[in-house]
């Protein structure tokens, strides 16, 4: 799922809240 990635890539950058 886009979503998942988005969180994983989120968490790599240490970020709770990515840009859309």
């Amino acid at each position: 799922d886009f979503l998942l990635e988005v969180q994983a890539i989120a968490k790599e950058r240490g970020d709770k809240c990515p840009t859309k």
